[in-house]
């Protein structure tokens, strides 16, 4: 059983949801995982990390459009107004998302659903870069040169 963690920093475009599993599975493949738990750490309170359906791009849409409703960046309407007027409610957001998500590695895969994707939900208007905290446990992949034939 090992035990590793990494970094990974994600470039957003402002308020969008990105698909990170692409960037996982680089590292996954980069490190030689195996079988085991990856538990993601969205180290940001303006961000947050989903597991949605990709099948169609309305799904985000609709994401995007729900939490525009319901933690909207309406002048006035917070008291917390620390520095850019979308900082209150993209901090609500995030209260009703996750800042962490576990994912399992098997085979050297995310075995997600068919439809699935892992996401960075970016609840501010301009761009940033987010970093992740990867906690894998687990097993990695054999290295062939200090395997025995028998």
């Amino acid at each position: 059983m090992q035990q590793l963690f990494f970094d990974m920093m994600i470039r957003t475009q402002g308020k969008s949801l990105v698909p990170i599993e692409d960037l996982l599975m680089s590292e996954i493949q980069a490190r030689r995982l195996d079988s085991g738990l990856l538990t993601i750490w969205c180290k940001h309170t303006g961000a947050s990390l989903l597991v949605q359906a990709n099948a169609d791009d309305d799904v985000t849409a609709d994401i995007l459009a729900f939490f525009e409703e319901l933690a909207p960046q309406t002048p006035g309407r917070y008291h917390h107004k620390a520095d850019q007027p979308d900082n209150a409610p993209s901090h609500l957001r995030a209260l009703l998302t996750q800042t962490q998500t576990s994912v399992p590695v098997h085979d050297g895969l995310l075995p997600l659903g068919d439809v699935q994707s892992l996401y960075l939900f970016e609840h501010r208007e301009t761009p940033k870069t987010r970093r992740l905290l990867v906690h894998f446990i687990g097993q990695l992949l054999a290295d062939e040169s200090q395997m025995m034939v028998m």
